[in-house]
């Protein structure tokens, strides 16, 4: 995370890493049904991830920059060289393979408040809150935050084999987050646009910390 550290503040990352949930993921001391209970808040939740990145791509003005997202956007559909697959057919397979069924699961209010502060971000007009919020928000912790949950599964005689997701958005969100950054870069230079960046992020981050609270909360 050192690389994004004039972005993303620690005390942010500090609260993440203290809900419940991943702490007990990195203390080995998960429960299975509270893997399970993620893994279907996180399906309600990923499945909405490219309209996010699409809402994004609308406000953007730079052609170059839009050509960048959208190589993103075509990895995530499953047409770019990282994988032959959509992003999201990978998740329901792997949830296949962990004997677990969303269909009937209800959505928690942290999630659905997870997925409309992301929705309303990426809609903004101004680009730097969508930007806020989806890569530093989302695209940048990935990496940090699905190595925890990796632990979580292993400690639980989870096979790595069948977390494939997890290990694929570990080894390519951050080069996601990082187009995104070569755009943060060059257009959001006034310190009122990185103010208006931060404080998204701050936001995407607490929220997304409500959503890991909120699965203990529902065990």
């Amino acid at each position: 995370m050192d690389r994004w550290a004039q972005f993303i503040s620690k005390e942010w990352m500090d609260e993440l890493d203290e809900t419940p949930f991943l702490k007990s993921c990195r203390e080995g001391t998960v429960s299975r049904e509270t893997l399970e209970t993620f893994l279907v808040q996180q399906y309600f939740y990923s499945r909405n991830f490219t309209r996010y990145l699409c809402a994004l791509l609308s406000n953007i003005i730079n052609d170059e920059h839009r050509r960048e997202l959208t190589e993103n956007l075509v990895d995530e559909t499953g047409l770019g060289q990282v994988k032959g697959e959509p992003h999201s057919r990978i998740y329901r397979r792997m949830l296949g393979k962990l004997g677990v069924d969303p269909s009937k699961a209800e959505l928690l209010s942290e999630t659905k408040a997870l997925i409309e502060t992301m929705w309303q971000s990426c809609r903004s007009p101004n680009p730097a809150v969508g930007l806020g919020a989806l890569c530093l928000g989302a695209e940048a912790i990935v990496p940090h935050v699905y190595s925890q949950i990796v632990e979580g599964f292993l400690a639980r005689g989870e096979d790595a084999q069948n977390l494939e997701f997890f290990h694929l958005h570990i080894a390519c969100d951050d080069e996601h987050a990082l187009t995104m950054k070569k755009i943060i870069d060059t257009e959001l230079t006034s310190e009122e646009q990185r103010s208006t960046l931060k404080n998204s992020a701050a936001r995407a981050i607490a929220a997304r910390a409500r959503f890991f609270r909120g699965l203990t909360h529902a065990i």
